[in-house]
């Protein structure tokens, strides 16, 4: 397993604009829904909502790609990007790139890592995940996340349209932990 921010982020290059456009897609449908539905939604149903566009996007974009499994593991999905042994979960988090919702059982698997059924080599485990503003209804940015007990560290996604011909696709994100929070 791969831990280290610019090898693991390099690994994934060839990717991350598909999982900023997945994320994106994902907000954007639910930002379309009427607003006599969504007024009864509270954040968890939106998450929820999101999530299933997201997971919908998914599917179609990277189980077209040749290097990149689908797996469910127990309810889990997860997608094993093969070229940077990396397996990666979407999910809604907050800005330091852990999830923002209740940890079920196969999530705290994940996080603590636990053996993946059905994977041959234990790959990196990444949290693809998006960021909401304080209201929860704009999008702040996509991100990738080490979730080593909480976060290892966490890097955003410069979208395509933003960034230069020469600029990286991410940068570091990572809260810096200050010695009395230790």
């Amino acid at each position: 397993m791969q831990t280290n921010i610019s090898a693991v982020m390099s690994g994934l290059t060839d990717y991350l604009d598909i999982f900023d456009e997945i994320l994106r897609h994902g907000h954007d449908v639910y930002e379309r829904y009427p607003s006599e539905f969504v007024v009864d939604h509270d954040a968890s149903t939106q998450a929820h909502c999101t999530f299933r566009h997201i997971l919908t996007k998914a599917t179609g974009d990277l189980d077209e790609l040749p290097e990149v499994k689908h797996f469910d593991i127990r309810g889990q999905n997860l997608w094993l990007v093969e070229s940077a042994n990396a397996i990666v979960r979407f999910k809604k988090t907050d800005e330091n790139g852990v999830s923002s919702n209740y940890p079920t059982p196969q999530a705290l698997a994940f996080d603590e890592g636990e053996t993946l059924p059905g994977i041959p080599v234990e790959p990196t485990r990444l949290t693809v995940g998006y960021l909401l503003d304080q209201t929860g209804s704009q999008y702040v940015r996509s991100q990738i996340s080490l979730p080593l007990k909480g976060v290892g560290w966490c890097a955003a996604i410069i979208p395509n349209a933003s960034r230069d011909d020469e600029e990286a696709a991410w940068y570091e994100v990572t809260k810096q932990t200050r010695f009395s929070e230790v």
